[in-house]
């Protein structure tokens, strides 16, 4: 069983900063001092993440779902797939570390007895 997320043009979380729509500035004066900090917070419209969380698709063995419409046991699921495929490439990655450094001991080892079998043949 193979799972995609499928949001359109939204990017992943991780690499993307959220949604940001209005701004506001405050002004704080500094303690003592008649001069102030500005201070921008930014703010994501309700609506806004309302839309983008019911536009949301999960593509499950070819076939898409929205995620709303999923029950929370496959919801669960999916939390599960994913949590496991993130698992498995950081031991992906660690294997591949591990069979470089195999590869590196393996022609240390090499030079090693080269040099141990000119000793042995003068």
């Amino acid at each position: 069983m193979t799972e995609e997320k499928k949001t359109g043009t939204r990017k992943p979380a991780a690499k993307a900063a959220p949604a940001k729509k209005a701004s506001t500035a405050t002004r704080k004066p500094a303690a003592g001092s008649t001069t102030g900090k500005t201070t921008t917070t930014r703010k994501t419209a309700p609506a806004q993440k309302a839309k983008k969380q019911a536009a949301a698709m999960v593509k499950i063995d070819g076939k898409d779902y929205p995620v709303d419409a999923l029950s929370d046991q496959a919801k669960a699921q999916i939390t599960n797939l994913r949590a496991t495929d993130r698992h498995i490439e950081e031991l992906e990655a660690e294997l591949a570390i591990a069979r470089t450094a195999r590869g590196s001991y393996a022609a240390a080892l090499e030079r090693e007895l080269k040099t141990l079998d000119k000793q042995t043949l003068q």
